[in-house]
């Protein structure tokens, strides 16, 4: 079976451009496990990890903050706002996040929202987080 080939795809450059075994990211409704001959797919990226495990077995992963996912074939476009390999998040930085997002008071729907967006955010990076 042929692999997947990725490419992730920030608004400053092309971060990630290589074969991979299989993918696994974060939808804003749930998560989407990606592997060789699936059907194509045009989707919406939610919040959260994403996870590539090369052909070895060896797996990286990046916490991405939305976008859109494109699936053509074996080609796997990932275009997200922001992508951070888990290495170079800071426990410390994902914590403090975490504590400021739960400190913060919202009067409205929306800041109540826009809040509980912010916590989820913080977890997921605590969850993730790997440098000191």
């Amino acid at each position: 079976m042929a692999d997947l080939r990725l490419v992730l795809v920030t608004p400053e450059k092309t971060l990630f451009d290589k074969p991979v075994a299989s993918i696994k990211v974060p939808m804003f409704d749930g998560s989407a496990g990606i592997y060789p001959g699936r059907a194509p797919l045009v989707g919406r990226l939610g919040v959260g990890e994403l996870t590539l495990k090369g052909g070895d077995g060896a797996s990286d992963s990046y916490f991405i903050e939305g976008g859109f996912i494109q699936i053509k074939g074996e080609q796997v476009s990932v275009l997200t706002n922001a992508a951070t390999p888990a290495e170079k998040i800071s426990r410390t930085a994902a914590a403090e996040e975490l504590a400021a997002a739960k400190a913060e008071k919202a009067t409205t729907d929306d800041a109540m929202e826009a809040v509980a967006n912010k916590i989820d955010r913080a977890r997921k990076l605590v969850k993730m987080a790997t440098a000191e």
